[in-house]
């Protein structure tokens, strides 16, 4: 129950950013478990864990918003379809690479994300209330 009620503050608190980090760390690490129980030939767990990281992706491809830079979220849009196709073809033919593309897609986003961060001015780091260390999470 602390867990929940953690989370739930973490969550409600965060900026935009952080929330966009949060769901880009829970569809790794679900991809992550999902491969990791395939390895194990646990096929139902595996299932499972790679569709909560399809349902991360989608969220990440609902929250693009096409007003700002069309070129640039189209790009994203693509990105993370690749990454969502790849884990339904994993789950499909029970294939790690199409996991593994999908980890290196999203991690290769999650460092993008971070330098485009850290290059925001301070004055806009400090009206966010934001702090480069939890972005990582």
């Amino acid at each position: 129950m602390y867990n929940n009620e953690y989370l739930e503050s973490h969550v409600m608190t965060a900026s935009a950013h952080q929330l966009h980090m949060m769901v880009v760390g829970g569809a790794i690490r679900f991809a992550i478990a999902g491969k990791e129980a395939l390895l194990e030939k646990n096929y139902e767990h595996s299932h499972l864990a790679l569709s909560k990281s399809r349902d991360f992706i989608t969220e990440l491809i609902s929250g693009l918003d096409d007003e700002r830079a069309p070129e640039m979220i189209e790009s994203l849009r693509a990105l993370f379809a690749f990454a969502y196709k790849n884990l339904a073809q994993a789950d499909i033919e029970h294939n790690t690479e199409l996991i593994d593309n999908a980890i290196r897609v999203l991690e290769l986003h999650k460092e993008t994300w971070l330098e485009l961060i850290e290059k925001l001015p301070e004055d806009y780091q400090a009206s966010s209330g934001q702090q480069s260390s939890s972005w990582e999470s």
